[in-house]
């Protein structure tokens, strides 16, 4: 008992002891900075290949006191992907210095890397943070916009550039033009030939931002999208037994791959024959077969390819057969091993379409003499498990060009014949369109409205104007025709795309080398963002993209 009765005295005398103050404390006011931005969601910081990155803290915070005494009392630092990159309120230094101290190997894809803008008290070592994000871009990278250009029978490649430049702490967008992009890439070497096409794909193994293709009558320069340099030549070595006799490359269309398919490509020749190969999802291995694709005892020819998504049907027309063909990509079960285990590959296939609808184009018997203008996915009305393409075409003897759609369903790759709903959609157009027009229509399945609404709609230039077919999007599928208000455009347009991500630009190439972007959010009323000159007539134009299965390409 007498234990318990020391031992509750000893426990009252140290908690007696614990609540005594004698005083003795040293008390700091702390004196934080009043955080202008939500410190705790980050700031953006964006840094360009060959370029310097400013690293500004001083518009993110301000001195509730005064601040020429505080700004004394503290030192600044950064921190990128966990280490220490600079000191001091406002820093600048090149973009690859600054990913060598970060520890960054890769340019910036659709993520940045995290970090801080730390004000530290000299006297403590208390930091207050405030979290950044930086993006490390390639010279070139997505939603820049990449010329092919034509001087006088000459290749040329040019860029309109978007960058992202701070300014009152804000970051905003800025257009810069570079002309002569290919020779600044490329130690001066030119490209040779006379321009016919341009392409971009998503390949990987080249660069993160992919390849661009340009096609001259001298051959295919596959290029880094990054920077333009010289990746290859298609011929020789990319092909499964050498070049194939007679091949000259006048047009490439890619299906860039999904989670389940493989990435494919289809060349056509001068011969108009298609040529295809497969690579691995991390695009490795994979070269052309030397052999033409079979498609059947029919034979076939092609030129180009139509506009599609990344990973869609890619259309396009036999000239021989006067049929709409179907590129695409197929998986097929194979066993493999000794126990028999089943594998999906992916192939690439060609298919023909065969039949006349009783509405729409007549995708498997067009008339003698037809002469296509444009294919490309147009998702006015909304048809399960198919997708729908518009087909704009001159028939001879007919004053008007045709305006037709037809559908093919998205398993099995054949066309519906009995589409009812292009009754109202289909027109002849009361004017003769020629080549000399451009086109461009969305197939997006994409959720902003002006996503939706360009996939209801059509545009057309003929001089140097724009005009545009609006369908209502409702089950009868009617539409109008209006003419944008442009005048800007002082030069016959010839190019016509629009931006890949939501549609809302619209890009406008000339022939005397003018280059217009206009925000295109209300038709109505469309906004001119930047007009510039690329110094040569304006070819064919691609955007820069990233991977998506509900975006258009724009790679006609």
């Amino acid at each position: 008992m007498n234990k318990l009765i020391y031992g509750l005295l000893a426990s009252m005398f140290v908690l007696t002891a614990c609540f005594e103050d004698e005083g003795n404390y040293d008390y700091n006011v702390t004196n934080p900075p009043h955080w202008l931005v939500d410190y705790t969601q980050p700031t953006y910081f964006v840094g360009y290949q060959d370029s310097e990155v400013v690293l500004n803290g001083a518009p993110l915070f301000t001195w509730d006191t005064d601040s020429l005494q505080r700004s004394e009392e503290v030192t600044y630092e950064w921190i990128v992907n966990g280490k220490t990159v600079a000191e001091g309120i406002k820093v600048t230094m090149k973009t690859e210095e600054l990913m060598e101290k970060a520890g960054i190997m890769d340019y910036s894809g659709s993520m940045g890397t995290y970090g801080t803008f730390n004000v530290v008290e000299k006297s403590t070592g208390v930091k207050y943070m405030a979290k950044i994000m930086l993006y490390c871009y390639p010279r070139y990278s997505s939603g820049n916009w990449m010329i092919l250009t034509d001087n006088e029978g000459k290749a040329g490649m040019a860029a309109v550039r978007q960058i992202g430049v701070m300014e009152n702490g804000v970051q905003v967008s800025k257009y810069e033009i570079v002309k002569n992009a290919y020779e600044e890439a490329n130690d001066g070497l030119s490209i040779a030939g006379k321009p016919i096409g341009l392409n971009w794909a998503l390949d990987r193994h080249i660069g993160q931002n992919g390849s661009l293709t340009v096609i001259t009558d001298q051959g295919g320069y596959e290029l880094n999208a990054e920077d333009l340099t010289l990746y290859a030549m298609i011929e020789g070595e990319q092909f499964l037994n050498g070049t194939p006799a007679g091949f000259q490359l006048v047009a490439r269309a890619d299906h860039d791959g999904t989670d389940m398919y493989q990435p494919a490509t289809f060349l056509a020749s001068a011969d108009g024959k298609i040529y295809t190969r497969v690579m691995s999802k991390n695009y490795l291995g994979g070269k052309y077969l030397s052999e033409p694709y079979y498609i059947d005892e029919k034979g076939y020819k092609v030129s180009k390819f139509g506009n599609a998504l990344f990973n869609g049907m890619i259309p396009c027309y036999d000239e021989l057969n006067r049929r709409m063909l179907i590129a695409a990509v197929s998986l097929q079960e194979v066993s493999v091993g000794t126990e028999g285990d089943k594998l999906l590959i992916s192939q690439p296939k060609v298919v023909a379409m065969s039949g006349k609808p009783s509405q729409g184009a007549p995708i498997g018997e067009f008339p003698e003499g037809t002469e296509i203008l444009y294919i490309g996915l147009n998702r006015f009305y909304t048809m399960n498990g198919q997708m729908v393409f518009v087909c704009l075409y001159n028939l001879p003897g007919e004053s008007g060009t045709q305006l037709r759609h037809f559908s093919v369903y998205t398993t099995g790759l054949m066309p519906n014949l009995d589409p009812w709903q292009f009754q109202l959609s289909d027109k002849m157009l009361t004017e003769r369109l020629d080549a000399s027009s451009c086109f461009v229509s969305s197939g997006s399945n994409r959720l902003p409205s002006t996503c939706q609404m360009a996939a209801r709609t059509i545009f057309y230039s003929k001089g140097n104007q724009v005009h545009y077919i609006l369908y209502d999007g409702t089950m009868f599928a009617t539409s109008q025709t209006k003419t944008m208000s442009l005048p800007d455009v002082t030069s016959p347009i010839t190019y016509l795309t629009l931006a890949y991500y939501d549609c809302n630009q619209l890009f406008v190439g000339c022939e005397n080398g003018d280059v217009l972007i206009y925000d295109i959010t209300t038709y109505d009323l469309p906004i001119l963002l930047f007009k510039g000159n690329v110094g040569a007539k304006v070819f064919k134009v691609r955007q820069l993209g990233q991977q998506s299965p509900s975006n258009d390409k724009f790679n006609d």
